[in-house]
């Protein structure tokens, strides 16, 4: 009978509502569209770093000292019980000259097998034998090196196999504007040792396994987690995403006050059948319960129509900015417009409660005597 009455009066007043509604709709589809596209564009960008996330970074410990990692640590991490893969590089500043330009550049030592499995060519093969280096996608283009160049670095002359392809943002080796030669020939000791783990469950015994050799005496070197790069950039995301959804909210916000305003005027207007409700023994609670479930249909019916067009929109703004809209296809979409929809209800039955508790507080007498 509630739910009847509620409806009854709410059609009484069809423009009102409606614009109440579209309101709702606004507001839900708004916040629930930047949460989705933001946690979208999360995922894709975390999915970029995600063959990473079991990788570890050996540096040199400059606080105690230490400015190299010298052959016998290396061979120490190599024997670690954890470890998938572990690539040491040196590196080294050195003056690169092609054609009467000269530049200086940082150049790395690595071994083959290491650069072919990090980095692919985009033109020639990768080969570091026989006073062979290959170079970076940036320096090439600036120096207009092709594959089969002859190019000096410190002094002495490389022929080019390989210009690699552009990377985008790395967080071990960027190889865009480098040079790579063969570890052999850098003299110098190691600066970093990169480590891949055969599992991420793997790196806090790893861990513990470089402390009880490597820094046992002094703390050597230490250990950059490229998982902890993942976790900031994913807290980063979610401050952001939270950011966006506040200021969306305030669509939303809006359409409260307009529901307030709605059920406020419902409340004038509708004094005299109050006072009759109440002079007929209707109690306060079965007034308040009323216009609280008016409020709450106006909530239901905005925030259902704006859940739905709300993945749409996420679905709109992901396709034309991120461009895959494969990560749309989990159960966080349906999270986000779930919580679109009790957040747009929410907002609808707090806006109706004053108006709901003025109402159920009029004087009977008084009501009756509303002109």
């Amino acid at each position: 009978m509630y739910l009847q009455l509620a409806v009854r009066n709410l059609g009484r007043a069809r423009v009102r509502s409606a614009l109440a509604v579209i309101g709702i709709i606004i507001g839900v589809t708004a916040i629930t569209s930047i949460g989705i596209f933001g946690e979208n564009l999360k995922k894709s960008v975390i999915e970029g770093f995600g063959d990473v996330a079991n990788e570890l970074i050996l540096i040199p410990n400059a606080r105690e000292g230490y400015k190299s990692i010298d052959e016998k640590v290396v061979e120490t991490i190599r024997k670690a019980p954890f470890t998938a893969d572990i690539i040491p590089v040196k590196t080294d500043a050195g003056e690169v000259l092609f054609r009467g330009s000269k530049r200086i550049v940082t150049v790395y030592g690595m071994d083959e097998d290491a650069v072919r499995e990090m980095f692919k060519a985009e033109k020639g093969t990768i080969s570091l034998k026989s006073g062979r280096c290959v170079v970076g996608w940036s320096l090439a283009q600036e120096l207009e090196v092709k594959v089969g160049s002859k190019i000096s670095v410190g002094g002495r002359i490389y022929r080019v196999s390989a210009i690699l392809e552009r990377e985008g943002a790395r967080f071990d080796i960027n190889p865009n504007g480098v040079i790579i030669v063969s570890s052999r020939d850098i003299p110098a000791e190691y600066s970093m040792v990169i480590v891949k783990l055969a599992s991420i469950d793997d790196i806090e015994p790893f861990k513990k396994f470089v402390s009880s050799t490597v820094n046992l005496k002094d703390e050597r070197v230490e250990i950059f987690e490229m998982r902890s790069i993942l976790e900031r950039i994913d807290e980063v995301f979610n401050q952001i995403n939270m950011f966006l959804m506040a200021i969306a909210g305030i669509s939303l916000l809006v359409a409260g006050v307009s529901i307030l305003n709605i059920m406020l005027m419902s409340t004038i207007e509708r004094t005299k059948e109050i006072g009759i409700m109440r002079a007929i023994g209707a109690r306060k609670s079965v007034i308040l319960r009323i216009f609280l479930l008016e409020a709450a249909i106006l909530g239901v019916a905005g925030s259902v129509v704006g859940a739905v067009l709300s993945i749409a929109g996420g679905y709109a703004i992901t396709k034309l900015i991120v461009g895959d809209v494969g990560a749309m296809l989990t159960a966080t979409t349906a999270v986000f417009a779930a919580e679109g929809f009790l957040f747009g209800v929410f907002t609808a039955v707090i806006s109706g409660l004053y108006p709901a508790w003025r109402a159920a507080n009029l004087e009977p007498i008084e009501a009756l005597r509303y002109e």
